[in-house]
């Protein structure tokens, strides 16, 4: 099979440590995210992409193969997950091998991409009130109801000149501190299908969505796969992203925020199960690891494939904490309630 080079890109940036392209020998070097390279990361670049030989090793471990060996590897894709993949929107536009993202010396990403303008400050959206791609954010996000969602986090942005993040809503991810750690962003237009729908911060680890926003007064924290769904549930929070057969669930620094609130009880709220074959097997796969899932409704989970949909329909800014609750299961129970929607 082959694998076409934007894709191969998109994943080394996302997997491997502080990625750098150096023009001259058209190859792409990182560090090695399967041996992590001892008392060298973030010191030293030790693995590679040879664009030209369509190869991938690491001077360090030794480890050596063609790009599917090492996607695999080191996502936990399966072979047929990487070919939906392949085949959907999710690939990066190709000029990303044009540039060099990192400075020689190794500094932390940028908490939001550049020149963002906050499309919740009102002076900030007045000033580019001509504008069409801020303009057209807006749209979007008034559509959705992502400016009156219960929710919401408390900003949303977009950068016109970033060079790989420009026009596309820029969604935050704080913790509990109120800091921004890693941000996903939406596309604005999706008539290039070139362009990813859902892009994460480059060299960025996923964080959790909206943990500034848990509260105590409720047990539950209910986790969404995509953000925009988690705008409607109080105590919602999302992980950006799950693969379908894969046992990495959370992220380390996931796991680590999850563990301040041991108190709480999780329950997970994917896409219906009735409409989303993914969410379908996800469902089984957390259910067999003893998870506490949401459960859509057949009447409701045949119409609406998830809570931002559901919301938009019913012209509604929250979904009850309690329906969400009502709804969920675990165990025989769950496995019995999942035998009854075929796909």
């Amino acid at each position: 099979m082959i694998v076409p080079q934007a894709y191969v890109v998109q994943k080394f940036y996302q997997y491997a440590g502080y990625p750098k392209y150096k023009k001259y020998n058209n190859t792409y070097e990182g560090g090695c995210p399967i041996c992590r390279e001892g008392r060298s990361w973030q010191r030293k670049r030790r693995c590679y992409y040879l664009v030209e030989d369509n190869y991938i090793c690491c001077h360090n471990c030794g480890w050596s193969g063609k790009p599917l060996k090492w996607i695999q590897e080191v996502s936990g894709q399966t072979f047929k997950e990487i070919v939906d993949e392949i085949s959907s929107y999710d690939i990066l536009p190709i000029d990303i091998n044009k540039e060099e993202i990192y400075s020689k010396t190794v500094t932390e990403a940028a908490t939001l991409p550049l020149d963002c303008i906050n499309l919740f400050d009102l002076d900030q959206v007045s000033y580019f009130k001509d504008n069409k791609v801020v303009n057209a954010a807006l749209s979007i996000i008034k559509s959705r109801r992502l400016d009156s969602a219960v929710n919401k986090p408390d900003s949303l942005w977009l950068s016109l000149t970033d060079k790989f993040q420009k026009n596309r809503i820029v969604i935050p991810f704080y913790n509990e501190k109120n800091e921004i750690v890693f941000y996903q962003t939406r596309a604005i237009f999706d008539n290039d299908k070139n362009i990813p729908k859902y892009l994460g911060k480059f060299n960025g680890e996923k964080s959790l969505f909206n943990l500034n926003k848990i509260s105590h007064e409720l047990e539950y924290i209910f986790i969404f796969e995509g953000p925009l769904d988690a705008f409607f549930v109080k105590n919602a929070t999302a992980v950006a992203g799950i693969q379908e057969s894969s046992d990495r669930t959370f992220t380390a620094i996931q796991r680590e925020q999850l563990s301040q609130y041991k108190l709480h009880k999780i329950i997970w709220v994917l896409d219906s199960q009735w409409q989303d074959s993914a969410s379908y097997n996800k469902t089984k796969r957390l259910i067999d690891d003893g998870e506490t899932v949401f459960i859509w409704p057949e009447k409701i989970g045949k119409q609406f494939k998830d809570f931002n949909d559901l919301c938009i329909a019913a012209k509604i800014d929250e979904i009850s904490p309690y329906f969400v609750i009502k709804n969920s299961h675990n165990g025989l129970k769950a496995k019995l309630l999942m035998s009854t929607i075929s796909h």
